[in-house]
């Protein structure tokens, strides 16, 4: 199918960077309807969708460590998920330890500030406002911890090259 667009369209050029893109997108989509598929069988299909917007908005920006293989990719994207997702459902009551761990992360984090993007700065700050809006703080606490973590474990590879 692929070939067949990409010979209507004379792509012979990029074919293999279009070819590259097209299975992203199709791995990524399939990861996303099996995580909302989850969530909808816990019954948090909405949190799902917050989660799932808060965390790529970030992660799209900011960065972080890469599996080195699709399925490696497919658990570890749906473990941090349900992680998040069961953390919401069952302590939720310790929103302010969350609160707190997310706090000494961007401590740590703070001497990595200068080396982010605008957009990830932008996308971390909309993020921390939102921490204001009662249903859906304790999932974007979870998700900028995620991806502060994420970040922290490739940030000295960043800052070096």
């Amino acid at each position: 199918m692929l070939e067949k667009i990409y010979d209507k369209y004379d792509f012979d050029q990029d074919y293999e960077v279009y070819k590259y893109g097209q299975q992203v997108l199709i791995f990524n989509s399939i990861v996303n309807i099996f995580m909302f598929i989850l969530g909808l069988c816990l019954h948090e299909g909405l949190m799902t969708l917050v989660w799932m917007l808060a965390f790529s908005g970030l992660r799209i920006n900011l960065g972080g460590y890469h599996c080195d293989s699709p399925v490696k990719c497919f658990f570890t994207s749906n473990i941090v998920y349900l992680i998040s997702i069961l953390t919401y459902q069952y302590l939720s009551n310790y929103f302010l330890v969350f609160l707190f761990i997310l706090f000494v992360l961007l401590l740590v984090m703070s001497k990595y500030f200068k080396y982010l993007n605008k957009k990830a700065k932008l996308t971390m700050c909309i993020e921390v406002i939102c921490l204001l809006i009662p249903k859906i703080n304790m999932i974007i606490v979870l998700t900028l911890i995620e991806n502060i973590i994420n970040y922290l474990m490739t940030a000295k590879e960043k800052v070096n090259s």
